[in-house]
């Protein structure tokens, strides 16, 4: 390898005369094809787990608008109000800095996932004294709500079901539903391609990215059905979200085979 000077800095650069000449192990055509093979069966299942879960996913959104009707045009003739109208309360959180320590994870925008759901892969920390913990945790069922984001992600919401609790930070909202709603019709809703154009349309731009404070987000408007109905449609998400737990963990299990396979592959134990 050898360095050579570029703009900004230097880059390494491998001289294409040196890459030719490295030796690799080549087993024999047969070998090659028969190890090609198992890698492929091997993706194929991978590719089918993870079309599996974006089925599931478009299968929620179906199970809404079957429910509900299209918010656009409300077929089913709901009373209209404001989002607002199902809260308890609605508050940012925190501004303090996190980091690798503290008492409490802190839920960030990259927490919550395209679709809706909840990723705790990567977690910051933080301590908190005890008189802000009613302001800056949260607790199962609370719905939360990416207010600062690319024009593209901006609205993201998922809805916290774990037990112990955790802080969220700045660039979310915490909304908590009052009684007489459930918390899965209100993110369900926020996640329909139908509310991310209205969302989009309420973005203020700020520093290059795209915001939309707590009081525009109380004041969409949104159909209000019976509160039975929006349980029975819980009822049917919590369904179909123990459907995805098992896809992904089945998806996880082929990609750490995989990854097996292919260690194996270049070792010459396949």
């Amino acid at each position: 390898m050898n360095t050579v000077a570029g703009v900004g800095g230097s880059l390494v650069r491998a001289r294409p005369a040196h890459v030719a000449k490295i030796q690799i192990p080549l087993p024999p055509l047969a070998d090659q094809r028969r190890i090609a093979e198992v890698l492929d069966r091997a993706e194929a299942l991978r590719a089918k787990r993870r079309a599996a879960l974006a089925q599931l996913d478009s299968l929620t959104q179906s199970l809404f608008l079957d429910l509900f009707g299209d918010p656009a045009t409300n077929p089913k003739g709901w009373p209209v109000g404001q989002i607002g109208d199902l809260l308890e309360s609605s508050s940012y959180g925190t501004s303090e800095k996190s980091g690798s320590e503290g008492q409490f994870p802190v839920l960030r925008m990259n927490n919550i996932t395209r679709t809706g759901d909840m990723d705790f892969t990567e977690l910051k920390f933080m301590d908190l004294p005890v008189s802000l913990h009613d302001r800056y945790l949260v607790r199962s069922g609370d719905v939360l709500f990416n207010r600062t984001n690319s024009a593209e992600l901006v609205g993201k919401t998922g809805i916290y079901r774990e037990t112990k609790p955790m802080a969220y930070a700045g660039y979310l909202v915490r909304l908590r539903m009052n009684e007489e709603n459930h918390p899965e019709f209100l993110a369900r809703f926020l996640n329909l391609d139908y509310s991310k154009r209205m969302l989009r349309g309420m973005c203020k731009s700020i520093i290059g990215m795209a915001n939309i404070n707590a009081s525009e987000i109380q004041k969409m408007k949104i159909p209000q059905p019976p509160v039975a109905l929006q349980r029975e449609f819980a009822r049917r998400v919590t369904a179909v979200e123990a459907l995805k737990t098992a896809q992904r963990a089945s998806l996880a299990e082929l990609d750490a085979l995989f990854a097996t396979l292919q260690h194996r592959a270049f070792r010459g134990e396949l």
